[in-house]
């Protein structure tokens, strides 16, 4: 095996092993984000906080959005009002 198939070997090895930290801490940073919400009886399970956290890293304003969250939530309990489900 020359020096460069076994540099190319390691780097593989390295961003596999990289990339695998990075999806168990992204899980365990949600899981914690989870019990927040939980705590604070936010009604939100993981995929919506998912949603909301991808958001916020692709340049949304975490103001903003939970104004439009909180907004949603108003309407959705008016409409359940409206035609008592």
């Amino acid at each position: 095996m020359s020096a460069n198939q076994n540099n190319s070997s390691n780097f593989k090895s390295q961003l596999k092993v990289s990339l695998s930290q990075e999806k168990e801490e992204a899980q365990e940073t949600l899981e914690i984000i989870h019990e927040m919400s939980q705590i604070l009886n936010c009604g939100l399970d993981r995929q919506q906080l998912a949603v909301l956290v991808s958001m916020i890293e692709n340049g949304v304003n975490p103001e903003a959005l939970a104004l439009v969250v909180n907004e949603m939530k108003t309407e959705l309990n008016t409409y359940k009002k409206i035609h008592k489900q």
